[in-house]
């Protein structure tokens, strides 16, 4: 899990190169922070500099994943009164770090539930009687014999309405235009994110899938080790947001099958030589001089006093001299020295073009070469040295499988095995939905969520938009549609 994100105040000081065969030092520079964005959420993959650095979070290719944690991150804090104010009840409890703990938590804790929405009869729910908006009932689609009931639709619809603010018409109208949907394909596509749900369920049991309760408690220990808590603790502040630990099990359990069925329908396949250099050759311009780097990180609140600054300073000036003279290598100096998630591995971090670095440490590690040292690097998180420990350049193009450094080409394979693997399983998957087949009913006229489009552009919006199909899919409502009675009502055809 990232540490820190791009909203930096940057500096760094450092020498004159040394003769090589020892750690040199880059001339000094005065780096200049800008932009800042959201702290990234837990990453995967055995080179991951966000989950293994602290100082950034990997490019997934554009994964859809990724937007759907962002949009469910706003929607976490924009939920209803009552879970807003337990919200803020713990996050008052929590430092800076754990404030966005508690987000991700969070937002873990909405796509687990539509993963488990299925199990728990989620396709059919009973109004509760508390909705504050017209229930229709009736049947919205039709499965291999089970309904999803038009209430299920308009609870997961209007959470998004409601939660985006969108309470007059033409706010919601030009919401939903902004997105190029009207209400009848914002059903529709509702409809079809449920139904995959359900069909995914049924193709576990198929495949004869399993989960062990082992699995579960090491699935739950992982996750609570991404966010720097002990599994008692997670659990805790996963009940806090409204899951029992019983539920919390089943939507790992749900998750963990889900994952053996993906391994099952279309299992890793590694590229061929031939292919990577084709990617690399493809995406020359953007890879070309990418560095690796290490760093030795000492944690400082943004906010802290002067003295403590210059406390950690002066621990990274006096480890850099030491790592100069010889008396200690940087790899055994950052696993001695770094608060860095890194520091095991001797504050290895990856490559830079595969991984987004907060501006002040990318900064530094572009003026340097391989074994160069950086001067003090200030971030709002701390301090840092800086090693450039690679550099990969190619004149022309890529030619042999050598010419790509081990671990950069490790990392390429991999990118390149997980994008074929979610190609591979979104057509089986598209195909195993249309074999099941889905029967969808005409939208009723007095659903709460319907409303004249004309009226788009006449209000903004009070919120951001976002892709309204996956907020109404991965909402908080999940949890209180079970909780509502939720019955599946499988009929004979």
């Amino acid at each position: 899990m990232a540490l820190f994100h791009k909203h930096d105040k940057d500096d760094a000081s450092s020498t004159t190169p040394q003769k090589s065969g020892t750690v040199k030092r880059a001339a000094s520079s005065k780096l200049a922070g800008d932009g800042s964005s959201a702290p990234d959420a837990k990453a995967t993959g055995k080179k991951d500099a966000g989950k293994r650095a602290g100082t950034a979070g990997r490019k997934t290719s554009g994964e859809k994943a990724d937007k759907v944690i962002a949009r469910a991150a706003r929607q976490a804090k924009e939920g209803a009164p009552s879970k807003a104010a337990r919200r803020r009840e713990h996050k008052e409890k929590l430092g800076k770090a754990g404030k966005y703990v508690l987000v991700a938590i969070g937002v873990a804790a909405m796509l687990l539930s539509v993963t488990a929405m299925a199990c728990s009869g989620v396709l059919n729910q009973v109004s509760s009687g508390g909705e504050q908006y017209h229930l229709t009932g009736g049947v919205a689609a039709e499965v291999k014999g089970v309904n999803i009931t038009e209430d299920t639709v308009t609870k997961q619809i209007m959470s998004t309405r409601q939660n985006g603010g969108y309470d007059t018409d033409a706010a919601w109208a030009t919401y939903l235009d902004g997105q190029g949907l009207t209400p009848e394909t914002l059903r529709e596509q509702v409809i079809d994110s449920l139904a995959r749900q359900y069909l995914l369920t049924q193709a576990v049991n198929e495949y004869e899938i399993t989960v062990s309760d082992e699995e579960i408690d090491d699935e739950l220990a992982s996750q609570a080790e991404a966010y720097g808590m002990s599994a008692d603790e997670y659990v805790s502040q996963m009940t806090s947001i409204g899951y029992t630990e019983d539920t919390l099990r089943q939507s790992v359990a749900s998750s963990l099958e889900q994952q053996k069925l993906r391994e099952e329908v279309a299992p890793l396949e590694d590229p061929t030589d031939q292919e990577i250099i084709d990617d690399v050759n493809g995406r020359l311009d953007t890879l070309n001089d990418a560095r690796r780097s290490s760093h030795i990180l000492i944690k400082v609140d943004a906010d802290a006093d002067e003295a403590t600054k210059e406390e950690a300073r002066q621990k990274l000036e006096d480890l850099r001299a030491q790592i100069e003279a010889g008396d200690i290598s940087f790899e055994d100096a950052a696993k001695e020295n770094s608060e860095d998630s890194s520091a095991s591995d001797g504050g290895d971090v990856g490559w830079d073009k595969l991984t987004t670095f907060v501006t002040a440490y990318q900064d530094a590690l572009s003026a340097l070469q391989p074994g160069e040292m950086s001067g003090v690097v200030e971030s709002d998180y701390g301090y840092h040295l800086i090693l450039c420990t690679e550099l990969f350049h190619v004149d022309g193009e890529v030619t042999s499988i050598d010419q790509i450094p081990e671990d950069l080409r490790t990392q390429i394979s991999d990118s390149l095995a997980s994008s074929a693997q979610s190609t591979a399983y979104s057509e089986w998957l598209d195909g195993y939905v249309e074999d099941a087949g889905v029967t969808i009913n005409p939208m009723p006229e007095d659903v709460p969520y319907n409303v004249d489009m004309s009226l788009a552009g006449t209000e903004d919006p009070s919120s951001d938009s976002g892709d309204a199909t996956a907020d109404a899919a991965t909402n908080e409502d999940s949890d209180a549609a079970a909780e509502d009675g939720a019955a599946t009502n499988e009929e004979t055809e």
